[in-house]
């Protein structure tokens, strides 16, 4: 399963946590193996979500002239048949006992650059890692549209960031119509309000009631996010939340298992369901 995390705007709807969160769960609580990528280099990214400021000490060591994406990209050219996941492992950051992978940028800092080698070698590279992974998460910026168009056509699902600014929501829905068909919403930082409430949302732009999720704002989340320990987080708190999370974690289990749903019931696959929470 392909499953990219997308947004319209940058920074504003919580695409990279939703990320994160998302494939801690499958990998820890549907026992799956995930690998993790982005198609862009920001302050915030992925690796941020599990190491903290780890990532950048290790960059300035150039630990990642060695392990990465782009190294994966060029060790392919030449790769022996069977050899894939061998050479994925060796690419890979590996968080959670063998079951959440993550592909790294290399030296690269440029996004125009990461976008154009992503782009150019996406397919071959999708098809190594379909191989050996039940679930490819793909936290991907609103590059180019020529190009991320691409990338949206060949993800199973897209799972759209979104918010309850008026201009985000509309600047979607007139601009992105062509990929609705794959599409699941989630609201990031949703607070309760008359005016934007997830039914009024719903009911304006059409949305069936089983693709469109509702994320509030998590204090401790975000400072789990901040700090480097979102699977930490995830794991105490998915089955036996506190007082001040349970919103939030019963928002991520919904969604979860909506998203699963949506895959399971559009491509006849069984292989992935939700979970139920205890």
């Amino acid at each position: 399963m392909k499953i990219i995390f997308w947004s319209n705007v940058r920074g504003q709807c919580g695409t990279t946590l939703h990320t994160a969160c998302m494939a801690v769960i499958q990998s820890l609580f549907s026992k799956q193996k995930v690998v993790m990528m982005e198609n862009h280099e920001h302050l915030v990214n992925i690796e941020t979500c599990f190491s903290g400021d780890a990532g950048g000490m290790v960059r300035e060591k150039g630990r990642y002239n060695d392990i990465g994406l782009e190294n994966l990209i060029e060790l392919f050219d030449n790769v022996i048949p069977g050899t894939e996941e061998k050479l994925i492992r060796r690419c890979a950051v590996n968080y959670l006992h063998d079951r959440l992978f993550y592909l790294p940028h290399g030296a690269v800092t440029n996004n125009d650059m990461i976008d154009y080698v992503f782009s150019r070698n996406m397919n071959k590279l999708f098809g190594a890692l379909e191989k050996y992974y039940d679930s490819i998460y793909i936290d991907a910026f609103s590059t180019e549209y020529v190009r991320m168009q691409s990338m949206l056509d060949s993800a199973d699902i897209i799972v759209v960031n979104l918010n309850q600014n008026n201009n985000v929501l509309r600047h979607f829905f007139r601009n992105f119509a062509s990929f609705q068909e794959k599409a699941v919403y989630l609201l990031g930082n949703y607070y309760n309000t008359s005016q934007n409430s997830l039914t009024e949302i719903r009911r304006r732009y059409r949305i069936p009631k089983d693709r469109i999720y509702a994320i509030p704002y998590c204090r401790e989340a975000a400072e789990a996010e901040s700090q480097g320990n979102i699977a930490e987080f995830i794991a105490k708190n998915y089955l036996s939340p506190s007082i001040n999370n349970k919103e939030f974690i019963n928002a991520l289990h919904g969604a979860y298992n909506g998203i699963m749903y949506f895959y399971s019931s559009s491509s006849g696959s069984s292989s992935i369901r939700g979970l139920s929470l205890i």
